[in-house]
């Protein structure tokens, strides 16, 4: 850009130039021909009916203010005028520009008035402009070179900025601002391309923000996957062994093998067993329900005091069997927005687990800190090495797995999912007394 302003703006100069010294002197010969004509009808208007002596003087002055020769002609004679003489009208520069006829009352008779103009002064213009052509030329270039220099820092330097700075937007990176701060097309594109930079870099974080919850998305899809692998797997394995318990006494006591043709003896034990599969699979009907049903129709207010209270009144009959105190503490109430059914369920289960866990004449406390729902039951603990799976389908801290101690492991797998869908979370501490149960709400 600088070398095509100063080529541009030099040729230009030097056309001009040329133009000027070309037009200028032919210019000056004709305007001063055509004044020379306007004052030589005057003069001639003049010195009509007068004598030469009476007009001498006007002719000179014509003369000299015109810078020309007037000579007057009769018959082969002449009479000169002007301070060039002869000498002049013979100069190659000359020119007779005006010729009239003027009658002057000496002898009545008519002389021929011709006027030559020496072009002295365009000559001179034409030599001065050529004299100072060196200095005229040095002076175009060191105007081209300046005019192109700040041409270059104003217009091509922002527009070589702006340019380097779409280099780093076709690469997608935002962290630029365009620093370009002028009032003229060039400042209002540095404004768009700073606005542009602010959406594009408000439109990554937004691509970003969603491509990383699609990644978590994702990731706990698989894990959810995953997680209902092995729930399916543990599933068909707890499911198996009390069905095979229960084919095996039917089996016996059909083909009537040893002691068992003492239907009334088994029966009952066949019973057991078949409560333990109802109860296995009504729990695993709770889970599915937990993970798969649609929540947000069913959401309803409800007074965690209240709904404590409501889940606590079958616990606690087995409370009173175990000789296990409970203390409600629930003062301050809270208003919360849950499936009533699961919420219920997550309750029933944080309670149960608290008082069929904990020893006779032990003490559970239910008490809410902040928005935390504290359960805490004493006189237990449980081994470090379990805390990290206890939330895990079927996992049991009792290596037994003897249900009358405990459960099937689900319950605090359902707590846990019913929490998640209502967008709480949980945790179990060993406390210096016992177990606390934390329930976060929303």
């Amino acid at each position: 850009m600088f070398l095509w302003v100063f080529s541009a703006l030099t040729v230009c100069c030097i056309v001009i130039y040329t133009i000027v010294l070309t037009v200028l002197p032919k210019q000056y010969n004709k305007t001063s021909f055509n004044d020379i004509e306007k004052d030589l009808t005057t003069l001639i208007e003049d010195i009509n009916g007068k004598t030469i002596k009476d007009v001498s003087g006007e002719i000179y002055n014509f003369c000299i203010k015109n810078s020309t020769v007037l000579t007057l002609s009769r018959d082969g004679q002449t009479l000169d005028f002007g301070e060039a003489g002869n000498e002049s009208s013979n100069d190659s520069n000359s020119e007779i520009v005006v010729m009239g006829t003027a009658i002057l009352t000496e002898d009545n008779m008519d002389y021929e008035v011709t006027v030559t103009y020496v072009s002295k002064s365009a000559n001179t213009i034409t030599e001065i402009l050529i004299r100072f052509l060196p200095v005229i030329i040095s002076v175009i270039i060191l105007i081209s070179f300046l005019s192109a220099f700040i041409c270059s820092k104003v217009i091509v330097n922002p527009i070589a900025r702006i340019s380097r700075i779409s280099k780093r937007m076709t690469a997608l990176d935002p962290t630029w601002k365009c620093d370009v701060k002028s009032s003229d097309e060039i400042g209002v594109l540095s404004e768009n391309l700073n606005t542009m930079a602010a959406q594009l870099q408000d439109t990554m974080q937004e691509l970003r923000d969603a491509n990383d919850k699609l990644s978590e998305d994702i990731e706990r899809q698989k894990q959810l996957d995953e997680q209902r692998k092995n729930f399916f797997i543990a599933v068909s394995h707890e499911l198996k062994t009390p069905l095979t318990v229960l084919k095996g006494q039917l089996e016996n006591m059909m083909l009537g093998f040893g002691d068992y043709r003492d239907h009334d003896k088994h029966l009952p034990e066949a019973y057991d067993t078949a409560e333990d599969i109802e109860r296995l699979v009504k729990e695993i009907i709770a889970v599915t329900k937990a993970e798969s049903s649609d929540i947000s129709g069913g959401l309803t207010e409800v007074s965690l005091r209240g709904s404590a209270e409501e889940a606590l009144r079958p616990i606690l009959l087995i409370a009173e069997e175990k000789n296990v105190t409970v203390h409600f503490g629930i003062e301050d109430d809270l208003t919360l927005t849950v499936d009533r059914g699961l919420w219920q369920k997550a309750l029933s289960n944080i309670f149960g687990n608290a008082v069929r866990h904990s020893p006779e004449g032990a003490d559970v406390y239910i008490s809410l800190e902040g928005r935390a729902l504290v359960v805490t039951n004493t006189g237990v603990s449980i081994p470090e090495e379990d805390m990290p799976y206890l939330f895990t389908p079927f996992y049991r801290a009792d290596r037994s797995r003897n249900r009358s101690t405990g459960g099937s492991g689900l319950g605090l797998y359902i707590v846990k999912t019913i929490l998640e869908r209502h967008s709480m979370s949980c945790e179990i501490r060993n406390t210096d007394n016992g177990v606390s149960f934390y329930v976060y709400l929303q």
